[in-house]
C-alpha cells in the first residue's frame, strides 16, 4: 500500500478525523452522565428542602413545583391538608471569599428561619463546610466564677451568637456583630460569613420584603 504523503491536506484530514472522533466521544459521555448527575442534583435539592423546613420533625408533606424568579428558586412546602408549612429558598451571593456561595434557607410563614444548608461554594477548603455548621451551633454558656477571680482577671467574656435558627431577618440584625449585627462571624472568615448572611437576607427579602439589615448603611455592600 502506498504510503500517504505528508502534506497539509493529509494532516488536515487526520486532524479532522481526530476532532470528529473526540466530539463523538464527548457527546456519548455527556449523554451517559447527564441522567445520573441530574438525579443526584434533584436528590440534593429534595433532601435540602426536607432538612431546612422539617428538620427532625416527622411530618407528611408535599412540595409545590419550584418557582424561579430574579435569581431565586422558591419551594413551598405544605402539609397534607394543603396548609403552608414553610418556604425553602435557593439564594446565591456572588462575593464569597472564593466566589459564589449558594445556600438554601427554610422560613416558616412568619419568616422565622427553620433551617439552612450550603448547596454550593468556592471557598477555601474547610470554610464552606464550616459555614454549613457554624450558623446552627448554639453559643457556649458563660461559667460563673468567684468574685475575687473577676476582680483579678476580669469577668468572663460573654459568648457571641452565631446560631441563626429561630431568628427572623425581618426583626433581627442578620449581619456580623463587628458591623453592629446579631451574628458572630466564623473565626478568621469574615468575608465568607458576610456572604452567607447576605444570601440569607436576600432570600428572606425575596419572600417577605424589607429586612432589619436594610436599615444599616452598607449592610449589603461588597467588602
Amino acid at each position: 500500500m502506498k504510503k500517504l504523503e505528508s502534506n497539509i491536506l493529509n494532516m488536515a484530514l487526520v486532524l479532522t478525523l481526530i476532532a470528529v472522533v473526540a466530539a463523538g466521544l464527548l457527546a456519548w459521555v455527556n449523554n451517559v452522565t447527564t441522567g445520573p448527575i441530574e438525579a443526584i442534583n434533584n436528590a440534593t435539592i429534595e433532601n435540602g428542602i426536607k432538612s431546612v423546613i422539617l428538620g427532625d420533625r416527622d411530618i407528611q408533606f408535599t412540595v409545590e413545583a419550584p418557582v424561579e424568579q430574579d435569581g431565586f428558586v422558591f419551594h413551598n412546602v405544605n402539609d397534607m391538608n394543603g396548609n403552608l408549612i414553610g418556604t425553602a429558598v435557593e439564594s446565591t451571593d456572588k462575593n464569597g471569599f472564593g466566589g459564589a456561595l449558594k445556600v438554601m434557607v427554610g422560613f416558616d410563614p412568619e419568616g422565622v428561619i427553620l433551617g439552612y444548608t450550603v448547596l454550593e461554594h468556592s471557598e477555601t477548603p474547610g470554610l464552606g463546610a464550616q459555614a454549613d455548621g457554624w450558623f446552627r451551633q448554639k453559643s457556649a454558656e458563660v461559667k460563673e466564677q468567684p468574685v475575687a477571680v473577676n476582680v483579678l482577671l476580669g469577668a468572663p467574656e460573654k459568648p457571641g451568637n452565631h446560631n441563626i435558627i429561630g431568628m427572623n431577618p425581618g426583626d433581627d440584625m442578620m449581619i456580623v456583630s463587628k458591623d453592629g449585627g446579631d451574628v458572630d462571624a466564623i473565626t478568621a472568615s469574615t468575608i465568607t460569613s458576610k456572604a452567607f448572611l447576605r444570601a440569607v437576607n436576600a432570600a428572606y427579602k425575596a419572600v417577605f420584603g424589607y429586612t432589619a439589615a436594610d436599615a444599616v448603611s452598607g449592610a449589603s455592600s461588597q467588602n
